[in-house]
């Protein structure tokens, strides 16, 4: 009966909500909302529905992907309404739209925006070292970062994820940095370390940050498009 994609904000409330927990919530509310999302079949059935990239723990964003299977056709925006009334706080449905892919989001949303908004007073001195601190990392050939698991250290080169400029702005009390990621098969880094390298290595200036994932994409190679396009 084809499948609904929908859009799902995870606001600040829900950032530190894990991909499963994130996953057995929505599960509910479609329950509770009674549509008629398809079952798999054998002794223990569960709801066809499958997910983009996790969302890392400690990171909001302004729309998480879904792909939910249809057992009978359903108006989009009947789809929504109910939904809406079921989903509890701290994630807001955005869009939905019927669609006929057989597409992987997972695998086909390959390039995340960030917008991270750090704790400290925008000044001109502040920005100038976070304007110097972006450009020293855009110039420097290589940029290495440690990721320490309890399987031992994993060293990550930043750059071969970064997709074009870190964007530098003031903010209401805070400097606001934006940039691009690159997911691919062999891995991905999260935007914590981008941050937190940014700090300890080039003297971006440290303090609280709240970090959004704004935007996911496929890259073709040859265009952008976003999850209702693929």
């Amino acid at each position: 009966m084809g499948k609904m994609r929908l859009a799902v904000t995870k606001n600040v409330a829900t950032q530190y909500v894990g991909h499963l927990d994130f996953g057995r919530s929505l599960e509910r509310a479609l329950r509770r909302a009674k549509l008629p999302v398809a079952l798999s079949e054998g002794f223990n059935p569960h709801m066809k529905i499958s997910f983009g990239p996790a969302l890392g723990v400690g990171v909001a964003s302004r729309a998480e992907y879904v792909d939910v299977e249809l057992s009978a056709p359903v108006d989009v925006s009947e789809f929504g309404a109910r939904l809406t009334a079921q989903l509890p706080p701290g994630l807001t449905f955005v869009a939905a739209r019927s669609i006929q892919s057989s597409a992987s989001l997972a695998a086909a949303l390959n390039v995340a925006d960030y917008q991270a908004e750090v704790g400290i007073e925008p000044e001109p001195a502040v920005l100038l070292r976070a304007r110097s601190a972006a450009a020293a990392f855009l110039t420097a050939e290589k940029v290495i970062y440690v990721r320490h698991t309890p399987k031992g250290e994993k060293s990550l080169e930043l750059k071969q994820y970064l997709m074009g400029q870190l964007t530098i702005e003031a903010g209401a009390g805070v400097v606001k940095i934006g940039f691009r990621l690159r997911m691919t098969t062999a891995g991905a880094v999260k935007p914590q370390e981008l941050l937190a390298t940014l700090v300890s290595q080039f003297d971006f200036p440290a303090g609280p940050v709240a970090c959004t994932r704004t935007g996911l994409w496929h890259d073709t190679g040859a265009e952008m498009k976003t999850a209702f396009d693929i």
